[in-house]
C-alpha cells in the first residue's frame, strides 16, 4: 500500500508540471500575438500595393495566440480540478491548434508563389492614383525605403508631370571637354542649358524620390525602385512565419504528448488513492470482524452451588 503523502506530492508534482506546461503555451501564444500584430503593421505601410491574402496568415497568427490564452487557462482548470477529462479535451485542443499552426504555415508560404508580379501590378495601378488617396502610401513607401517609383524613377514618366505632387528634376547631361593636347578633362561633367537657359527635365517625381527637397539634379534621386524593398519585406515576413509556425507546431507536438502522460499520470494516481482507501477500509472492517469473533469465542462461566446451598 502506498502512504497518502507519497501520493499527494505526486498530484502536486503532476499540478506544477502542468502550470509550467500552460506557462509555455501563454508565451507561444504571445509570441504568435506579437508576430502576427508586428506583420499586420509592417502591412498596412503597403496596403495598396498588397491583395488581402496577404493578410491571411497574420490574421490566423493572430487568432491561434487569443486561442491559446483560452486553451491555457482550460488546463489550468483541468490541473487544479484534477480532472482526467478535463486534461484529455486540453490534449485534444492543442491537437486542433496544430493543425492550425500547420495551416499557417502553408499559407505564409504560399504567399511567396507570384509575389513579385502581383506587387508589380498593384503598385502600378495605384500609381494613377497618386493625387486621389494613395500619395500618402507611396511617399511614405519611398521615403521608408529610400526608393522611388516602382523599378525605378523612370516609373513616374509615364504619370501626368502636371501633377501638384511632382517637381522636375534637372536632367545631367554629360559633355566631354578636351584640353589642348587633345586629353579629356578631369571635370567632365557638367550641366548644359538649352537655348532658353533652362534646363532639360530629367524626371517628375514625388520629392519623396530625392535625397532632400532640392532635387538639384537626377544624381538626387534614388535610383532603385519600391518593389524590391517590398517584396524582400513580404519574403522576410512570409519566411518568419513559416518558420515560426513549424517550429512552434513542433514544440505543441510535445505539449500533446506531455498532456497526454498527465492524464494517465493523474489516472494512475487516482487509481493508486482508491486501492489504498480501499485497502485500508478493508483492513479496519477485518480488525472489526476479528474483534467480534474473539467476543463470541469467549468461554462461559459455570455456576457450582455449595453444599451448604444445597
Amino acid at each position: 500500500m502506498i502512504p497518502d503523502a507519497e501520493l499527494q506530492f505526486g498530484m502536486k508534482c503532476i499540478k506544477l508540471m502542468l502550470f509550467v506546461a500552460n506557462f509555455m503555451f501563454v508565451l507561444i501564444g504571445f509570441l504568435l500575438l506579437s508576430i502576427g500584430l508586428t506583420i499586420k503593421t509592417i502591412y498596412s505601410d503597403f496596403d495598396h500595393f498588397l491583395v488581402d491574402h496577404y493578410y491571411d496568415a497574420a490574421k490566423l497568427a493572430i487568432a491561434l495566440g487569443i486561442i491559446i490564452f483560452f486553451v491555457a487557462f482550460f488546463g489550468c482548470i483541468g490541473a487544479v480540478k484534477q480532472s482526467v477529462c478535463l486534461i484529455n479535451i486540453y490534449a485534444l485542443f492543442l491537437f486542433l491548434i496544430l493543425i492550425l499552426e500547420v495551416a499557417v504555415s502553408i499559407v505564409a508560404s504560399s504567399m511567396r508563389y507570384n509575389l513579385t508580379t502581383t506587387v508589380r501590378r498593384e503598385m502600378r495601378e495605384s500609381m494613377e492614383f497618386y493625387n486621389s488617396y494613395t500619395n500618402y502610401v507611396w511617399d511614405a513607401t519611398q521615403y521608408n525605403l529610400h526608393c522611388c517609383g516602382v523599378d525605378g524613377p523612370e516609373d513616374w514618366e509615364q504619370y501626368n508631370s502636371a501633377s501638384y505632387n511632382l517637381i522636375p528634376v534637372p536632367r545631367l547631361l554629360l559633355d566631354t571637354r578636351f584640353d589642348d593636347v587633345g586629353n579629356s578633362s578631369a571635370n567632365a561633367t557638367v550641366v548644359i542649358q538649352t537655348a532658353n537657359n533652362t534646363m532639360n527635365v530629367a524626371y517628375n517625381v514625388p520629392t519623396t524620390c530625392c535625397y532632400n527637397e532640392e532635387c538639384k539634379n537626377q544624381n538626387s534621386v534614388y535610383t532603385d525602385g519600391c518593389l524590391r524593398g517590398i517584396t524582400f519585406i513580404v519574403n522576410e515576413c512570409a519566411l518568419l512565419l513559416g518558420i515560426g509556425a513549424i517550429c512552434i507546431a513542433f514544440i505543441q507536438v510535445l505539449g500533446i504528448i506531455f498532456a497526454n502522460l498527465l492524464a494517465k499520470s493523474v489516472r494512475r494516481l487516482k487509481t493508486q488513492i482508491e486501492v489504498a482507501r480501499s485497502e485500508r477500509r478493508q483492513h479496519i472492517y477485518e480488525q472489526l470482524a476479528n474483534a467480534g469473533n474473539a467476543k463470541e469465542k469467549v468461554s462461559p462461566v459455570l455456576y457450582t452451588p455449595t453444599s451448604s446451598e444445597a
